[in-house]
């Protein structure tokens, strides 16, 4: 029974997963950073900080048509416009950097520690799949799905920065809290956006190429298990879904910036891994409530739901098939 530990594959996918995304994507990130935090944007947004000055001095409340925010949001716009074809670049770099991951990770991870001309010896052979083919399947940034998301992102930044404003108005905030926030928001949430949206790229890449790696080698190969964090940040789907063991030719489905892998089984080398359940049910009762969530941990202490209730499967436009972690509300409607 061969047993590779979760310290080791965490490293291996740090080394080849992480790495070259901060290689792939770095310089993207920081001209994104530097769009809304030097020149016009950097002018707005210290041109709002005295107004909410001057308005809290005076006793009033910043409204959602003070020329001074109008005038922010106005020359947002076409920089995140200019930001969205700085993500297209940057996502073509990542989809690259996850291609080659899944050539070298995939490989590790199935038959650790030996080369090939030890594998020569016992008469194994790791096989590659055609580069070419494999480019041409994870497609990711031509296709119309992502263009399309291109097109939205302006939107979908400025309507969340636009929100917070309205929040902080409705809510009565003093004009500085509010000035505040929308400085919060249109200096990190771009980047955040632009960050999520590439690692997706890079992730779902590597699972793809992956898929293509496993399937070249079929004939060594009799499963694959999929494979979690397992730490705090970890969703309940994630968790719930970690030790599944599927076939060879499957993609291992996840969310948005998901950071499941798998590990191939080779013939005659049967693998043991631990299941999620089985790691979460060991875990401290607050430790679980806090990743659960109050309202969930006392329905799944109950017994009213189980840990795969959390899987929810989804269809994104770019990415397809896709999984994420349900509600409470959700699960109680199933």
């Amino acid at each position: 029974m061969v047993t590779q530990p979760t310290n080791r594959i965490g490293d291996l996918t740090r080394l080849l997963l992480d790495r070259g995304y901060e290689r792939a994507t770095r310089a993207t990130l920081r001209s994104i950073g530097a769009s809304v935090g030097t020149g016009l944007i950097k002018q707005r947004l210290a041109e709002l900080d005295a107004e909410a000055a001057r308005l809290a001095a005076a006793g009033e409340r910043l409204k959602p048509d003070n020329p001074v925010l109008r005038a922010l949001l106005a020359d947002l716009e076409p920089e995140l416009r200019r930001n969205a074809a700085r993500i297209d670049v940057g996502a073509a770099e990542a989809q690259r950097a996850g291609i080659e991951a899944a050539r070298r990770l995939v490989r590790e991870l199935a038959i650790p520690g030996i080369n090939d001309q030890q594998l020569a010896v016992i008469g194994v052979q790791w096989n590659t799949p055609d580069p070419e083919a494999v480019n041409a399947l994870v497609g990711y940034v031509n296709s119309p799905g992502w263009a399309e998301e291109m097109r939205r992102y302006p939107g979908v930044v400025l309507v969340t920065v636009q929100n917070q404003a309205i929040r902080g108005i409705v809510a009565g905030w003093n004009p500085l809290q509010t000035a505040r926030l929308i400085r919060q928001m249109t200096e990190g949430f771009s980047v955040a956006q632009a960050n999520t949206l590439m690692r997706t790229v890079q992730l779902q890449s590597y699972r793809d190429a992956a898929v293509l790696q496993r399937v070249a080698n079929a004939d060594i190969l009799t499963e694959q298990i999929r494979i979690a964090a397992l730490d705090s940040r970890t969703c309940m789907a994630c968790v719930a879904l970690h030790g599944t063991r599927l076939p060879i030719g499957e993609r291992i489905n996840d969310h948005h910036a998901g950071r499941c892998t798998s590990i191939s089984v080779v013939k005659g080398r049967p693998r043991d891994v631990r299941t999620g359940e089985a790691w979460f049910g060991g875990l401290p009762e607050e430790r679980q409530r806090a990743q659960m969530g109050d309202s969930a941990y006392e329905l799944w202490r109950r017994g009213r739901i189980d840990l795969r209730d959390f899987v929810q499967p989804y269809n994104d436009r770019v990415f397809g098939e896709m999984v994420r972690e349900a509600s409470v509300k959700g699960m109680l409607a199933r």
